[in-house]
């Protein structure tokens, strides 16, 4: 090639225009038919062009799946935002074989009783204050013609039989309510505050939409919602 020459044949920009060349050169005698000198230089340019609209479509499409499937916290967030939720777990301590048990337990009175729910990972103080602990949490919601009143009051008997001191409860449009589940005649409930994006800057509690997979607790709980 002579000095100061230079090529106006793009390269091919991925192995997907390669492939669009490749399958042009197959036709070679009609691209020099209808460009001449120029045939190579306009596969070239158009492979490229067919490349990156194929791309975009990638892009949309992954753009879409996130648009319709969401982040899992940022689901749950708003749910408990707009809905009538609860938030129970059945982990206790750090037996992990045990709380293993534990939640499929919980997972069957749960259907039983015709409630939903969503498994993530909770994060809380301990009340020594001393550390902090973690757990697989249920974001729960009412089953189809159930009350908010009887939700309430499922929810408690669930937390007193699967050894929790409290579980909270959440009415649309209303602040969140923490239920003491230890006696039978329980103290008025107390209020949490409103679901809150981000951790808890107090430590109290956070929950999150970390993938629970095999029934195992997750190792983060990254990015979370609090009451508050």
């Amino acid at each position: 090639m002579a000095e100061g020459f230079k090529s106006d044949i793009p390269p091919a920009i991925n192995q997907t225009a390669k492939k669009y060349i490749r399958g042009m050169m197959k036709g070679k005698q009609r691209w020099s038919k209808l460009y001449g000198k120029r045939d190579k230089e306009v596969m070239h340019k158009t492979a490229n062009k067919m490349a990156i609209k194929d791309n975009l479509k990638v892009m949309y499409y992954k753009d879409f799946i996130n648009l319709v499937e969401g982040n899992p916290t940022t689901r749950m967030l708003s749910k408990a935002k707009s809905k009538t939720t609860g938030n129970i777990s059945a982990d206790r301590g750090t037996d992990e074989k045990k709380n293993k048990s534990s939640r499929k337990n919980l997972e069957k009175d749960l259907k039983k009783k015709g409630i939903g729910y969503k498994k993530g990972v909770g994060e809380y103080k301990y009340s020594s204050g001393e550390g902090t602990g973690r757990e697989v949490s249920y974001q729960t919601s009412p089953g189809k013609g159930m009350s908010k009143r009887r939700f309430g009051k499922v929810m408690r008997r669930l937390g007193r039989k699967h050894g929790q001191e409290s579980v909270i409860t959440k009415k649309s449009g209303k602040p969140a309510r923490l239920h003491d589940t230890e006696s039978k005649k329980p103290s008025k409930s107390i209020n949490v505050g409103k679901a809150k994006p981000g951790k808890n800057p107090s430590g109290q509690g956070e929950t999150s939409g970390t993938k629970v997979r095999k029934g195992k607790l997750g190792k983060t709980n990254k990015p979370a919602y609090h009451y508050g």
